[in-house]
């Protein structure tokens, strides 16, 4: 069996699941699609009756043939060099798009994906998740995605006295140089705080209640099966709005989900056409399961290292070798099976590989305006 991980090189998690396929006999192929075009070489080739052929060449990378499984796990873009002449430049990101876009479309013929390219695409859109997470009977809070700065005053003075939370849509970092980093976690927000009208109409926000928390729930479904990870946010300061912010200091134990909750999950699942996913949940006092977000390829190795209890990797495994989403597996004894400490060690010990052309990192802009940005 053969799978194929497009991925960045510093992933630590794809190098684990990786050498653990090892153990059991099966090849994982590492696609750092970043290496393309100046480490590594791709060629797409069709001859006769036969499917097309895709040739893979570079650093630690010789592929020619076809793949069992895919788990897209987190693809990659081309490194264009910097030297190059702007249009040419313009030119080469429009044929390397075309080419892998073609690519994709080759794979996804045959093979078992986690997830299917189309379906990661409609599962990665925040308003998509929040419609279909309402059909399926998810209770999801009053929610507004909007960029007009009336409708967002008008929003947080109808919470009062609750508080109003912002959401970014996507993960996002500001350089502040000297490898130093802004990140946008959750964050509150009342009218005091917003920048003004111009300023804030410039991209648009996620806006909700805050809403009172227990506890907060991470669920992992892999195919059948479900891991529910109960995550004590309210017990730690900095953690109480966005637990990403502690997650190292934050209790992490085995869950519990009501099965009319896992019932509605499944169905979004099924909506969406995954096969995997990472469901976020706040749990009130009251003990209401409120849906926040599904992540289509979430974080879910971090889970197994504060609480080893939960055997994920050896789970996710059998998922990618079974190639089903029925997969039949068994949760193995403590100190039995793939365990991701087992694995942990060698693969942050290669995870920064110069060799590699790393994949850009996404900063939005310098922390202060160069050239016309200061205008």
């Amino acid at each position: 069996m053969k799978v194929l991980i497009p991925t960045q090189s510093h992933d630590v998690h794809a190098k684990a699941v990786a050498s653990a396929l090892a153990t059991k006999g099966h090849e994982a192929v590492l696609w750092y699609a970043s290496d393309l075009p100046t480490q590594q070489t791709l060629s797409l080739s069709y001859k006769g009756s036969s499917e097309a052929q895709l040739e893979l060449q570079g650093v630690d990378i010789n592929h020619h043939g076809a793949f069992d499984v895919v788990w897209l796990r987190r693809p990659a873009s081309p490194v264009l060099p910097s030297t190059m002449h702007p249009g040419d430049h313009t030119f080469a990101v429009q044929e390397w798009r075309s080419v892998l876009e073609g690519v994709w479309d080759t794979l996804s013929r045959t093979g078992f994906w986690i997830n299917p390219r189309s379906a990661a695409r409609r599962a990665e859109s925040k308003p998509a998740q929040l419609a279909a997470a309402r059909r399926v009977g998810l209770d999801v809070p009053p929610t507004l995605l909007s960029n007009d700065p009336q409708r967002i005053r008008s929003f947080i003075r109808a919470n009062e006295p609750t508080q109003t939370i912002y959401k970014p849509f996507a993960t996002s970092q500001w350089d502040l140089g000297d490898g130093a980093a802004a990140y946008l976690f959750t964050a509150v927000v009342d009218e005091d705080a917003l920048p003004s009208d111009e300023i804030l109409r410039l991209t648009p926000g996620i806006f909700q209640p805050r809403l009172a928390k227990d506890h907060e729930l991470r669920v992992t479904f892999m195919g059948d099966h479900v891991f529910v990870a109960k995550i004590g946010s309210q017990a730690v300061d900095g953690a109480e709005v966005d637990w990403r912010i502690k997650t190292r200091s934050v209790a992490t134990e085995v869950g519990v989900l009501p099965a009319g909750v896992e019932a509605a999950c499944r169905a979004l699942m099924r909506t969406f056409g995954l096969v995997f996913a990472c469901f976020d949940f706040i749990v009130t006092p009251e003990n209401n399961h409120v849906f926040l977000e599904v992540n289509q390829m979430g974080q879910f190795l971090w889970l197994e290292e504060l609480a080893p209890e939960m055997p994920l990797l050896d789970a996710f495994c059998e998922l990618l070798i079974q190639g089903r989403p029925d997969f039949q597996w068994r949760a193995p004894r403590p100190n039995e099976g793939l365990r991701f400490k087992d694995f942990c060690d060698e693969a942050v010990h290669t995870a920064i590989d110069e060799r590699h052309v790393d994949r850009p990192h996404v900063f939005l802009l310098p922390d202060e305006p160069r050239g016309d940005a200061a205008a």
